[in-house]
Order: structure tokens, then C-alpha cells, then sequence
């Protein structure tokens, strides 16, 4: 599919000049738009959550937090629903 851009002449001149690759960058930014878990991945939100996977599995993997069974974690939501 092909479409067409107006762009100012001096606009494109600096473009071209500066060895801008005009086709891949207009094909990054519309990606960008559509794909919106970029949007997450780069916020501030996923630094913290990745850090907090981080140190979880961390304190995991040295013993410093035990993990819940299977039949633990359910009596947990059991007695969470019973409230």
C-alpha cells in the first residue's frame, strides 16, 4: 500500500541532506502508535513492577521468602472469600 506526504520542500531538502531514512522512520513512528504495549514497557510503572519481580523471585531463590503451596495459596482465597 502506498501513500502520498506533503512535506515542505525545505523540510524534505533537510531530510534528505541529514540521511534521514524518511521510510523506516514513518513505519517506527506508526508502529509506535498502533502498538500500545510500548507504552507500558517504557513507563516508570514497568521499571518499578520489574523491580519487584526482581527482588521477589530473588528472595525466593535465597530462601528469604518461602513460596505458598498450592493447597495454601486456596485456603488463602478460601478464607479471603469467606469474610
Amino acid at each position: 500500500m502506498q501513500i502520498s506526504l506533503n512535506i515542505q520542500d525545505d523540510v524534505y531538502k533537510q531530510l534528505v541532506n541529514a540521511g534521514v531514512d524518511m521510510q523506516s522512520k514513518i513505519n517506527e513512528y506508526l508502529v509506535n502508535l498502533v502498538d500500545k504495549k510500548n507504552d507500558y514497557i517504557n513507563s516508570n510503572q514497568f521499571q518499578e513492577d520489574k523491580a519487584y519481580f526482581h527482588k521477589a523471585l530473588k528472595d525466593i531463590e535465597s530462601g528469604k521468602t518461602k513460596p505458598l503451596s498450592h493447597t495454601e495459596v486456596w485456603t488463602e482465597i478460601e478464607q479471603h472469600t469467606n469474610k
